[in-house]
């Protein structure tokens, strides 16, 4: 009877430091967020994703032509392919997606 008292105990300690443990990691990855200026270049969608060339966003991104998914709208709603976007990424752990696409005139001096 001692033994399995004892056994019980134990594993009820090994259980509660368990739990302990695993509470106290933070289970979703943080999500940055930033504005970035690109070029549609086209679009697929069936995937409802958008390739766009991007300008540098320094210190988050180097200028590069990239898929994203997009969320919150339909790719066919989007500014057409050739066209200068402003668009919010979402990084989360280095999995991208973008909304908030928003057509951009450049500015020409």
């Amino acid at each position: 009877m001692k033994t399995l008292m004892i056994t019980t105990l134990f594993a009820l300690t090994i259980a509660a430091c368990s739990k302990e443990t695993q509470t106290s990691t933070p289970s979703a990855s943080k999500e940055k967020t930033y504005a970035m200026t690109a070029t549609i270049v086209s679009r697929d969608p069936a995937k409802n994703t958008v390739s766009l060339d991007n300008k540098e966003v320094p210190g988050e991104m180097p200028a590069m032509k990239m898929d994203y998914e997009l969320r919150g709208a339909k790719v066919a709603e989007l500014p057409p392919d050739g066209a200068l976007v402003e668009v919010t990424v979402h990084d989360r752990s280095g999995s991208y997606y973008v909304t908030g696409v928003k057509a951009r005139s450049e500015v020409r001096r």
